[in-house]
């Protein structure tokens, strides 16, 4: 197993793991669909996103806070496309 393939494994135990129930699932299931797609940019991208809150997440999913600069990018917005598709 070569390292892009490990940290592909860490980020998708780490999106299946949050703490809240919700989370897990939302941040989990869009790994498990994006994360084979994603190259090693992107996969630092969603890294950062794994590292915020998920409180911020959410509100940002919903407009209901500013988006923060690290979250301005094609990984977030695949994760807001797919949240509100479901």
């Amino acid at each position: 197993m070569d390292e892009i393939q490990i940290h592909r494994k860490k980020l998708l135990f780490r999106a299946g793991h949050r703490g809240t129930k919700e989370m897990d699932m939302l941040l989990g299931n869009f790994a498990n669909k994006h994360i084979n797609l994603f190259d090693e940019v992107e996969l630092e991208l969603f890294n950062q996103l794994l590292d915020a809150d998920d409180d911020l997440i959410y509100k940002c999913l919903l407009d209901k806070a500013a988006l923060p600069d690290f979250m301005n990018n094609r990984v977030f917005q695949l994760l807001k496309d797919s949240a509100i598709k479901k």
